[in-house]
């Protein structure tokens, strides 16, 4: 009844759901019906083609509404800002947010269904075909996506991307404006090759929180600052040719810190560290700050007749500092 897609001066739109009665429902048929009702309801909510801003929260449907998908999308040329909340129930992206023209910020976040995105989330040219992949074409997805924020995707396992061949272009390459990428709480292995492309120039933030199952980080010749925290599995950094600031904290099991020729800033925090990790002695960062226990921190104080010293002696400018107790 709102006829919310005849608004046609709508620039920003909140869609809000609270999912906390029907998470709370133990009636299969009735979480059921309620899954039917909301799916229903967002379908009507359809925003009208002058959006620029949209936001949804606590929509607990099991599938995003028709008009994300493809070809629908391509109605919103002016929407700038895309944010979902809280999609409990979603067990797959939608495909039709890469032909959004004029996207710069996709956030999604705690959609903890899904378990894997395929090719088609970032390709357009991407179709599903009798259970297997289609490429039909050279049309690029995302073409002005700057910012990606995904965060709390806590089954997340696979992105599957490959690297275009050698004879593709860098126009035909999908989200070649992207700057900055944040993935907080995942099970992501590895960032998908059509990510860590060498035909990517844009990129110059990625911050990644809480991947459980990451093992490594490699192949991002524009990268320019790079954070990790909290990653268990992780064993190596390399290849990142213009990287200039890195931040390592609570990634105890990483070991190879290599192809880091512009590295200027180095920053290493762990509570529980016991000794420098041998990779610092690889790297020469202008500034160092670690932030460890009290007593690596009054090791290090010593000077030349602590152990650890020489692991940091060839770097010109060092701080120090450990977690007081509180």
């Amino acid at each position: 009844m709102a006829i919310i897609s005849s608004k046609e001066y709508l620039d920003y739109l909140e869609l809000h759901w609270s999912s906390t009665g029907f998470m709370g429902l133990r009636d299969e048929t009735n979480k059921q019906k309620q899954q039917r009702v909301v799916e229903e309801v967002i379908e009507k909510l359809s925003p009208p083609s002058s959006i620029r801003h949209l936001s949804m929260e606590g929509y607990f449907g099991s599938r995003l509404p028709n008009w994300m998908m493809v070809p629908a999308t391509c109605g919103f040329k002016s929407l700038r800002i895309l944010r979902m909340d809280k999609l409990c129930c979603c067990t797959q992206l939608p495909d039709g947010l890469c032909q959004l023209p004029s996207l710069e910020t996709l956030a999604i976040i705690d959609a903890p269904a899904i378990k894997s995105v395929g090719p088609e989330f970032q390709s357009p040219s991407s179709l599903a075909v009798g259970g297997g992949i289609v490429t039909t074409g050279s049309v690029v997805g995302f073409p002005n996506l700057a910012t990606l924020h995904l965060d709390g995707l806590c089954e997340w396992e696979e992105w599957e991307w490959e690297e275009q061949g050698e004879d593709a272009t860098v126009d035909a390459m999908a989200m070649p404006a992207l700057k900055e990428l944040v993935i907080l709480s995942c099970k992501l292995t590895c960032l998908p090759p059509g990510l860590a492309s060498s035909r990517r120039h844009a990129l110059r933030d990625v911050r990644l929180y809480k991947l459980s199952n990451l093992t490594y980080i490699e192949n991002f010749p524009s990268v320019v600052r790079l954070k990790v925290f909290d990653c268990p599995e992780l064993r190596r950094i390399s290849n990142l040719s213009k990287l200039q600031k890195i931040e390592i904290a609570y990634c105890p099991n990483v070991e190879v810190l290599e192809g880091i020729p512009s590295l200027d800033s180095m920053e290493m925090e762990d509570r529980t560290m016991e000794t420098v990790p041998e990779y610092v002695t690889t790297v020469t960062p202008r500034y160092f700050k670690l932030t460890c226990n009290e007593k690596l921190y009054k090791s290090l104080l010593t000077g030349s007749s602590s152990c650890e010293y020489h692991k940091i002696s060839h770097i010109k400018s060092c701080a120090i500092d450990y977690f007081r107790r509180r």
